[in-house]
């Protein structure tokens, strides 16, 4: 199973981004190395886990975001939602 970002931050699924920028930064203090001499190794690596999950939701976040109104848009218009997500995911495939 993949990683979960937001259990990671401990923030709601609806968390705006000054939300996880606040637990960001309260669980970036708490886990960084240098606050955590005794525990170094369990600290960098719950440290790298927070920043990777603060780097990867804002861009999760706004692609959630615009595929909603790209589905909004075409189910207003009559468009075939499914054909434009399966030709996004092709396009985004690298060979």
């Amino acid at each position: 199973m993949g990683v979960d970002y937001y259990d990671i931050l401990k923030v709601d699924r609806n968390a705006k981004e000054e939300d996880l920028k606040k637990a960001y930064r309260k669980l970036a203090m708490k886990w960084h190395p240098d606050k955590n001499p005794n525990n170094k190794k369990e600290a960098e690596a719950k440290f790298k886990q927070i920043s990777e999950a603060y780097e990867v939701l804002p861009i999760l976040n706004s692609a959630i975001s615009a595929d909603m109104r790209v589905f909004f848009f075409f189910k207003g218009n009559n468009v075939n939602f499914e054909l434009y997500l399966m030709l996004s995911m092709m396009r985004s495939f690298h060979y």
